[in-house]
């Protein structure tokens, strides 16, 4: 009849996407594994997105990618009922979230792998953002082991309300922590044991620009973290946790060593503020009060805004004299 004839062509339609081309012959590829849940966790700056990036996916037609805050919902996850006008005719239909419509391609298409990528997960209530899909994570064989009813996600995928959902073996998840963060929303063990944990050492061999000078100065921002981080690791019995505050290789940029205001914004505001919030006698000069009178006197007077105790690694490379910065020794000496 005309209605299966006007469906069958329907399916017949090559579909396209940014450039990718499907047809109704995706049904009989074999689906992709090794679909996982990991999280990625270390010091801010150390590299994961980029590990990510580099390692995993960056290929925007296979990803979505999300980031996690405090207001952010289980419904902007998910997908949520919207009104829509149409011609002046109101409606409301589902309109899926980055959850939905990653989960609708890796469905559709098993021949492909594809990432749902969440940035700062530890940001927002993770649980609460996840709600009834924190079962899929459940995996067995990269595909979820239980599936969960939500007639949304059915609708929008299936186009059947009462169809299962489960996450496919070629989807995966792929989260990032900073462990200097995890006061913000505390993960429980039942949360986090449905990841693999995933470590990024901050290494900073890795980083391209790790020997480049803060400017002005013959100090290498390798050897300026390094310095800084083996105070921040002296202090934890002080303060516990503390080594998770420590300098990322990738915490600035290469651009902001060009620029002492710039750098001290960064790095000094965020060793003041942050890394020694309850110890900054044991870093900085006890001239300095204020987080202010530090930027001003860095920029003025360079590595003497910090205690004589604290040396830098200082390279041979010649600098500008008129405009140097002063550099201390190990015995506190001008150098």
């Amino acid at each position: 009849n005309l209605k299966d004839a006007l469906e069958n062509k329907v399916q017949d339609v090559v579909e396209t996407d940014d450039d990718i081309v499907y047809n109704n012959e995706q049904e009989n590829i074999a689906r992709v594994g090794g679909g996982e849940n990991i999280l990625f966790y270390g010091v801010p700056g150390c590299g994961k997105s980029y590990t990510i990036k580099t390692l995993y996916c960056d290929d925007e037609r296979y990803m979505e990618r999300v980031v996690f805050h405090p207001d952010y919902t289980n419904s902007e996850f998910i997908g949520q009922i919207l009104p829509t006008n149409v011609d002046g005719h109101i409606s409301y239909p589902f309109v899926p979230g980055p959850f939905t419509r990653i989960l609708k391609k890796a469905i559709k298409y098993p021949g492909n792998s594809y990432y749902l990528i969440i940035e700062e997960i530890n940001r927002g209530n993770a649980p609460a953002i996840f709600g009834e899909v924190f079962q899929l994570l459940d995996r067995k064989n990269g595909q979820s082991e239980y599936g969960i009813s939500n007639s949304d996600i059915a609708n929008e995928i299936y186009g059947d309300k009462n169809k299962k959902i489960k996450l496919p073996s070629n989807l995966s998840l792929l989260a990032t922590m900073n462990t200097a963060d995890q006061n913000v929303f505390t993960l429980d063990t039942a949360f986090k044991r449905r990841w693999r944990m995933k470590n990024i050492t901050n290494d900073f061999s890795k980083c391209d620009f790790a020997s480049k000078c803060i400017h002005n100065t013959n100090v290498s921002w390798r050897s300026f973290a390094t310095t800084i981080n083996e105070s921040i690791i002296d202090v934890v019995s002080s303060n516990i946790g503390s080594e998770d505050t420590r300098l990322g290789a990738f915490f600035i940029s290469a651009e902001d060593l060009d620029d002492r205001k710039t750098f001290a914004e960064k790095v000094l505001m965020y060793l003041w503020s942050d890394a020694f919030k309850y110890d900054r006698e044991k870093i900085f000069s006890s001239n300095y009060k204020t987080l202010e009178e530090l930027i001003i006197g860095f920029v003025e007077n360079g590595y003497n805004v910090f205690v004589n105790s604290l040396s830098f690694e200082r390279t041979n490379e010649s600098i500008n004299s008129s405009e140097q910065i002063v550099v201390t020794n190990k015995e506190g000496t001008d150098a």
